[in-house]
């Protein structure tokens, strides 16, 4: 009788270890139904305006000084640039009309 307690006791961890756990299955929850596009959208552009709103709020604006200043500076490059781009464009225009002249 000692002798079949021991090979029960020998055969025991093995069957354990044989044995298949079960995977545990999730509790599904009820699938809500999706909203329809315009409140998707609504939820969309209510989101994006509290994010653009709290990002502006960090933004550290330049004196109104400096904002001037940087403006006269932006507005007399670009007039200056456009007279030397009209005066190139008819000095090459010139050229072409009497290199046009010379041939025709």
């Amino acid at each position: 009788m000692a002798d079949i307690e021991k090979d029960t006791e020998a055969t025991q961890p093995a069957a354990e270890a044989t044995s298949v756990k079960s995977p545990k299955v999730k509790e599904s929850k009820p699938k809500k139904a999706k909203a329809n596009i315009f409140v998707r959208i609504g939820r969309r552009l209510k989101k994006f305006w509290k994010e653009y709103t709290s990002e502006l709020k960090k933004v550290v604006w330049m004196p109104w000084k400096d904002v001037k200043k940087h403006t006269l500076l932006v507005v007399c490059a670009v007039i200056v640039f456009s007279i030397a781009i009209g005066i190139v464009d008819t000095a090459f225009g010139e050229i072409i009309k009497g290199l046009a002249g010379m041939v025709g």
